[in-house]
């Protein structure tokens, strides 16, 4: 459905590789143009570039999302450089690397806050001044990323990752009942067992352990690309989930329908 974003802008933020990649380029593949943030300049200039060398729309402004006065300045731009905000992607959200091995009792504070910080403070910052500028200007669609970690016990990422992306979930209910009535819809997705550098910070063969652990626990037993999470992120924000607000979607390979 080639064009269904055509004269609309998308933000998507943690956009210079997994989950926010693919988002930013399915966005521009439905013609929106698209502004690419992350706090990694190359990688994010090189994705944006492959974007317009493809014919799309799309620039790369960095911004560090757990800095509000950066995330302000985001939107900002984003608005002045493009005209408006009318879809968004906040992607951002990672655990601690020294999180996932300690048992709770011996996590660290430095490790819980951090984690806090990356998944659910820049969700808030994200939020806050995405909705400030589209509460005036005729509404708009926001996906959250958070996680299946969020939902049931998984020990990835330690108990602040878990924690802070069951508030995620929570905020993105907080904002969409506010903000219903003024045109202004706010979802999120809960991926499953879906390889992006989380996976990777303890090297290749640690990752293919770890996923090959947790996709035995989703009914369809393999782990699910980053353009499969994307296309929940598009459908959420598209006119034909028009009626769609505070919903969690887990895109999960069948993992919660267990429960």
């Amino acid at each position: 459905m080639t064009g269904r974003f055509e004269g609309r802008v998308a933000l998507v933020t943690a956009a210079a590789d997994g989950i926010g990649a693919a988002t930013a380029k399915a966005f521009a593949e439905n013609g929106a143009r698209v502004v690419l943030s992350d706090i990694n300049t190359e990688l994010g200039e090189e994705r944006a570039e492959a974007l317009r060398a493809a014919g799309h729309s799309a620039t790369f402004i960095r911004a560090d999302a757990t800095r509000e006065e950066e995330v302000e300045a985001l939107v900002r731009r984003t608005v002045l450089d493009h005209g408006g905000l009318h879809l968004a992607a906040n992607v951002v959200g990672d655990g601690h690397p020294g999180a996932s091995g300690p048992e709770f009792h011996q996590q660290s504070l430095e490790a819980f806050e951090y984690t806090i910080m990356i998944c659910l403070r820049t969700t808030f910052l994200c939020l806050k001044h995405e909705i400030a500028h589209m509460i005036d200007h005729g509404g708009g669609a926001i996906a959250n990323v958070t996680s299946l970690a969020g939902m049931l016990y998984n020990s990835f990422g330690g108990a602040g990752y878990g924690s802070s992306k069951a508030a995620v979930i929570r905020l993105t209910k907080f904002a969409a009942v506010s903000y219903a009535d003024r045109g202004i819809r706010v979802n999120c997705i809960a991926p499953g067992v879906t390889p992006t550098r989380a996976y990777y910070k303890s090297g290749p063969e640690h990752a293919k352990v770890l996923i090959d652990e947790q996709v035995i626990n989703q009914p369809i037993r393999r782990a699910i690309a980053t353009e499969e999470q994307a296309a929940g992120i598009i459908w959420l924000c598209s006119d034909e989930a028009s009626m769609v607000t505070g919903h969690n979607l887990p895109i999960d390979g069948g993992w919660t329908a267990q429960y």
